[in-house]
């Protein structure tokens, strides 16, 4: 019976369902959330080693930097359904950020936690029905630029090859912080 099984095998038997079809992309929408702490890298090495073995593409839906880090080759960074920063994995992490991927990569728990500083996001939590004009990030933005950023979108800013960051900020003032 399904309802037997434990969470890592039923994560593994929907797996194997996915990969019945022998699919060329794959789409992972939190694949690890549900799991133990225990178990939860198993999941990721799965991925990664079925990858290796047939060549499919993930798009990893999460929120977990760690998986998201190991699993992925680009990563896009979404707040509201809008992409505000995109590039290949070791950019996007390497930095500088857009102030939303600073914001989460600061929450990700460190063994030398004393030695970053967490950005905590304060302001009006926007919804997709009642979107902010300029820029969608900018009530929650602690690096808001007032009179830019709640009247024009922002540019996109082009860092490296394939690393985009659309925001008001110079790149010199993005932050770096991760």
């Amino acid at each position: 019976m399904p309802r037997q099984l434990s969470e890592e095998l039923k994560q593994r038997v929907a797996i194997a369902r996915a990969f019945v079809s022998d699919p060329q992309v794959l789409i992972c929408d939190e694949p690890t959330s549900a799991l133990d702490v225990s178990v939860q890298a198993a999941i990721p090495n799965l991925l990664a080693e079925l990858q290796a073995k047939t060549d499919v593409s993930y798009i990893l839906i999460s929120h977990d930097l760690g998986v998201v880090r190991y699993l992925s080759d680009q990563i896009a960074v979404i707040y509201l359904g809008q992409i505000l920063e995109i590039g290949p994995a070791e950019a996007v992490f390497s930095g500088p950020h857009h102030p939303y991927t600073a914001a989460l990569m600061s929450a990700v728990p460190s063994i030398n936690e004393g030695e970053k500083e967490r950005i905590k996001l304060v302001g009006t939590l926007p919804t997709v029905a009642a979107r902010p004009t300029g820029c969608i990030f900018r009530t929650r933005c602690p690096q808001q630029i007032p009179g830019l950023c709640d009247t024009k979108a922002p540019p996109r800013i082009h860092l490296a090859t394939g690393h985009v960051i659309d925001c008001h900020l110079s790149p010199d003032a993005l932050p770096f912080q991760a």
